[in-house]
């Protein structure tokens, strides 16, 4: 008897975790919980097919929508148990911002954090989404960061860098939200943070100021012509099966996507002969698609905005170090400069699409154009991120104190880094038999105790 009311137990607890493990796909996906009744059904058919002596264990797992919702938000309160336990040990945290308007024209405060304790364990996350129906000002988004610091039970001395949507309300030093912050922080005896403006935004806005009106106008006027009609947009998509067309459509242009931009030049370079056949075929021939140098032009945009795109997402992801993405940053102001010196020359090696457009080109590469283009996108490059460029020296700094300049480094370190240095205590790394040679920055940081330890007991 008692083992029929333990296995009753265990299978109870069983469809009450299995029934957590839907609720949680489902508020991932983004999924309406009225899906959690389907899901069930689902499960009854294919338990009743492969394992129909199961079928009373999959029936007993509760997916209702009253249920489901109740799971996500247990499943909220304990997420938000576990961060606010790990906020209550950081050494230090950074915050990054943004703030969009949405459909509702309603603006929406988002709030990361991103914060490390005494373990170098890394914690990031979205904290918080303040709804703001009022005015914006930096004062009011203050006060929304205000409480999402007070709720995790934050120190104001221990903020140390600021990034942020580059809005006038967030990155004024007086009213802004920046200017808020620092008096705080001044008054709790810390120091002034970091201030950055977002690295994705700035990228996205450098490729957004380049003059190539003259490529993506008719490109974007010509795309809309084509999908503007329910009818003659399939007659184009069937036109392209036929054709064994390398793409099956041609997408819409979205300024507010990032890497919308590179994908409608590409494609459409791609697509251009059979848009051009198509075009004529509805008697609205587009004379730009026989312009040899305004083609030059199109397959030009679409290589660099496709290496714009590559950027991109090469400075996307988590857990990325600010030292890592200032790097990236100046490798691709040395890969424009390569770019800048190959095309001179006329050599594609990285731009594709030039390459294979010079077979039947019935012009001269338009030299002077990539040229100006090129030299547009190194000066946004060059202010844009100038703000990272101003804190090098401490970048440098942070990411190996031991190849830096014993007087760029903060004064209440440089004897500590000489001594170390003149000790030759890290000298001997890599011929320890360890993970440590091959960690990241973190865990360099982190092993750093345990390393010096080996060192010591190898020599002694």
């Amino acid at each position: 008897m008692q083992f029929v009311f333990k296995k009753k137990a265990v299978e109870k607890e069983r469809a009450t975790r299995a029934s957590f493990h839907v609720a949680n796909l489902l508020a991932k996906k983004g999924k309406p919980f009225t899906d959690g009744e389907l899901i069930k059904k689902c499960l009854n058919e294919v338990a009743k097919e492969m394992c129909p002596e199961n079928v009373d264990l999959f029936s007993a797992i509760s997916l209702s929508a009253n249920t489901v919702a109740r799971r996500v938000e247990h499943i909220e309160r304990n997420i938000k148990s576990q961060l606010k336990d790990k906020a209550s040990k950081f050494v230090c945290f950074s915050v990054a911002l943004d703030e969009s308007i949405d459909v509702s024209d309603t603006s929406q405060l988002l709030l990361f954090i991103r914060g490390i304790n005494a373990n170098f364990e890394i914690t990031e996350e979205l904290v918080s989404v303040h709804s703001m129906h009022g005015t914006t000002t930096g004062i009011d988004i203050f006060r929304e960061v205000e409480k999402s610091v007070a709720e995790y039970n934050l120190e104001w001395k221990k903020l140390k860098c600021i990034t942020t949507d580059g809005g006038r309300n967030m990155c004024g030093t007086k009213k802004g939200l920046v200017g808020q912050i620092n008096k705080v922080i001044e008054n709790s005896g810390g120091l002034k943070p970091l201030v950055l403006h977002c690295i994705l935004h700035q990228q996205a806005l450098c490729g957004k100021h380049l003059d190539l009106s003259s490529v993506l106008d008719p490109v974007i006027s010509t795309v809309n012509y084509i999908r503007s009609h329910g009818l003659k947009h399939r007659q184009f998509r069937d036109f392209l099966e036929e054709m064994n067309a390398e793409f099956p459509d041609l997408p819409y242009y979205t300024s507010v996507r990032w890497l919308s931009y590179g994908k409608i030049l590409a494609r459409f370079f791609e697509l251009r002969t059979e848009i051009e056949i198509f075009l004529n075929e509805k008697n609205h021939s587009q004379v730009l698609l026989k312009d040899s140098e305004w083609l030059w032009k199109l397959a030009f945009s679409a290589d660099l905005t496709m290496h714009l795109n590559d950027f991109n997402l090469r400075i996307q992801g988590e857990t990325s170090l600010i030292c890592d993405l200032y790097s990236k940053v100046k490798a691709f102001r040395k890969k424009l400069i390569l770019f800048e010196s190959q095309l001179t020359r006329s050599c594609f090696t990285h731009f594709s699409r030039c390459d294979k457009y010079r077979q039947e080109a019935a012009t001269p590469f338009p030299n002077l154009f990539a040229q100006d283009v090129i030299l547009a996108l190194k000066q946004q490059f060059e202010e844009r991120f100038s703000d990272l460029d101003a804190c090098s020296s401490k970048l440098r700094n942070f990411e190996n104190p031991f190849n830096s300049v014993i007087g760029d480094l903060p004064s209440e370190l440089q004897m500590e880094v000489e001594y170390r240095i003149c000790e030759n205590r890290f000298y001997d790394i890599p011929r320890l038999n360890t993970e440590f040679v091959k960690a990241d920055f973190i865990t360099f940081q982190g092993s750093k105790s345990k390393v010096e330890h080996q060192i010591y007991e190898d020599r002694f």
